[in-house]
């Protein structure tokens, strides 16, 4: 079955941020943006559908859902924007559909959500000849990368592994 994108904000069936062409249209002016090129609808369709759920399954946004029907985690209410006013409370921000793109971009790369080998391997120390590794059991890859979370971290908190909530701070 082919993947359909419903971005329809607030939609009691919306399943992304960001459209299609939305994605497109942030990856026209990026560097690095050969993958999302490369890649046909369907794949992008999927990637962006799985960026939005990890999005909402590592944040804890700010603010109130704007309705107990939508399928998503925003809109919201009283949510401070980064220039200090309030977001539109019936509009996605441009900075969740361009970290919705960056991340489906990202997942196109690669798996992200896969367990980290560090972590599930338990390296402790690897040395040949001169060239020495050593990780601590605290090592674990991101699910979400810092580009993305510099475009939402305005908007809410980064959860931590253990559960707890991690505040990210960018310079």
């Amino acid at each position: 079955m082919a993947c359909t994108i419903d971005a329809t904000v607030g939609g009691a069936a919306a399943n992304s941020y960001c459209t299609i062409a939305e994605g497109t249209a942030y990856h026209e002016t990026h560097p690095y943006a050969t993958v999302w090129e490369d890649a046909g609808d369907d794949e992008r369709c999927r990637a962006l559908q799985t960026a939005t759920r990890l999005l909402d399954q590592w944040y804890e946004w700010t603010g109130v859902a704007v309705g107990s029907t939508q399928a998503l985690l925003w809109p919201r209410i009283d949510v401070i924007g980064p220039n200090g006013y309030l977001e539109a409370s019936d509009a996605i921000p441009t900075r969740l559909r361009d970290a919705t793109a960056e991340l489906a971009r990202q997942l196109l790369a690669g798996d992200r959500t896969a367990d980290s080998d560090i972590e599930t391997q338990g390296l402790k120390s690897l040395k040949a000849g001169s060239v020495e590794l050593a990780f601590s059991g605290a090592a674990v890859g991101k699910v979400i990368p810092d580009a993305v979370a510099g475009f939402v971290s305005v908007y809410g908190r980064l959860r931590g592994r253990s559960g707890a909530d991690v505040t990210l701070r960018r310079g």
